[in-house]
């Protein structure tokens, strides 16, 4: 019977390693980019005036107020994931927290148009955390968890920019680099104990993931100026994968069985053979491709309210694409202050899971608050703000298992930027 609870136990555990996933590329808006297009919630397609708008609309920086502009960004990002009820009522829950130079803009004009250069961290985690389990097969038994975690994409190149007719209609592209690598240890500890027959059995098993993807990501944006207080903008993207790799190992590294003898200091070990298994792969991911929609209102000089919708090409065999949406204001108050806020979603790509399915992958939608504000000066600017955002789904833990668990997330990231113009 000890046997038995202890492989039964062992089996549930192994195959939630292999399933659970955190949030990445299941959602798009995990961390925003550029000062002031986070404070306004990402809502920023049809404004785009200064070096983060290489990111959200290269056609934009025909608009930037200084013939130089350069900024950064540096973000403090936080995530918190719990799987509720996992296993005899108890919680899994995961946590990231990771500081990154989250962007880096520039822009210049050049000839008739405006170059651009930016760097841009799109999405980063960096899990690091252990947990225990207790009674999980029977009385007495514990499940140790050491869990590591890290999944970081890149953005970076050149974009250039033009107008036509007076600065009423702007054209512009922007040619990033892509590249993300992400590295899963996945170390267990399972021990079961009986008092009966005066043995404990332990099995370790251990996994490990790693992968890399290189590829382009071109952004082409409009911008339309038909009246003095209307700009209307619109980009369409997609990231071109042109060489991934991956690596999983898989291994049980000891199950033993410790007998107390008469002395009770005196235990005996027995290792069974290792069993180990690895594999390979070069598949390349297709990613979806991307339309942005976006209306900015300036009713007065002081206030600017926007609006973007994203449209995501469907995944995963599903008919309808995905839509985001996001809404933000700036308002300039007197003495050289800004103060900006915004609302934005961040849905899964996933389908919704269905009750007669198992290893299905988990689908947690966010939706996210922004706020932000901005010190100016003649040549600079420093800002510093926050976006949070909550999220509820559903997902299965368990491999083989058609039982759904709640899930609750948070997303929370600080932000300062400074930038100067010349």
């Amino acid at each position: 019977m000890l046997k038995a609870n202890f492989k039964s136990g062992i089996l549930l555990f192994w195959c939630l390693s292999a399933t659970a996933s955190h949030a990445d590329e299941y959602h798009y808006n995990n961390i925003l980019i550029g000062d002031r297009a986070s404070g306004m919630g990402g809502a920023y397609v049809a404004i785009s005036d200064d070096p983060s708008g290489l990111y959200y609309n290269p056609a934009g920086i025909e608009h930037a107020a200084s013939s130089n502009l350069s900024g950064s960004m540096n973000a403090f990002h936080i995530t918190n994931t719990k799987y509720h009820n996992v296993l005899n009522g108890g919680d899994w829950e995961r946590s990231s927290s990771v500081l990154l130079p989250n962007f880096f803009g520039v822009i210049q004009p050049l000839g008739k148009g405006t170059l651009g250069f930016s760097y841009a961290v799109t999405d980063a985690i960096l899990e690091d955390q252990d947990q225990t389990f207790y009674d999980i097969a029977q009385q007495g038994s514990k499940f140790h968890i050491n869990f590591n975690n890290q999944d970081t994409t890149y953005n970076i190149g050149p974009s250039y920019a033009l107008s036509l007719f007076s600065k009423k209609l702007n054209i512009g592209l922007s040619v990033y680099g892509h590249y993300r690598v992400k590295e899963q240890i996945f170390n267990q500890l399972f021990e079961v104990y009986s008092a009966a027959d005066t043995k404990t059995l332990y099995e370790w098993t251990n996994s490990y993931f790693h992968s890399e993807e290189y590829g382009v990501k071109p952004i082409l944006g409009v911008m339309i100026s038909p009246f003095d207080k209307l700009s209307l903008g619109a980009t369409i993207s997609k990231t071109i994968l042109l060489n991934a790799s991956s690596q999983t190992i898989k291994a049980k590294i000891a199950d033993c069985s410790t007998v107390t003898e008469a002395d009770p200091n005196k235990h005996v070990c027995q290792l069974t053979p290792i069993e180990r298994s690895q594999t390979s792969s070069d598949y390349v991911r297709d990613l979806p491709l991307n339309v942005n929609i976006g209306l900015a209102y300036f009713p007065t000089p002081a206030l600017v309210i926007s609006a973007d919708t994203n449209i995501y090409e469907p995944l995963w065999g599903q008919k309808l694409p995905l839509v985001n949406a996001s809404v933000g204001a700036e308002y300039y108050v007197s003495g050289g202050w800004a103060l900006r806020s915004g609302f934005f979603s961040n849905l899964a790509n996933t389908p919704v899971l269905k009750t007669t399915k198992s290893s299905q992958l988990e689908k947690i939608d966010f939706f996210g608050l922004s706020l932000s504000v901005t010190r100016f000066t003649r040549s600079t600017s420093l800002s510093f703000g926050m976006t949070q955002q909550f999220g509820a789904g559903k997902a299965q833990v368990v491999s083989g298992s058609s039982a759904m668990q709640n899930v609750s997330a948070s997303t929370t990231t600080g932000f300062l930027s400074a930038s100067y113009s010349y």
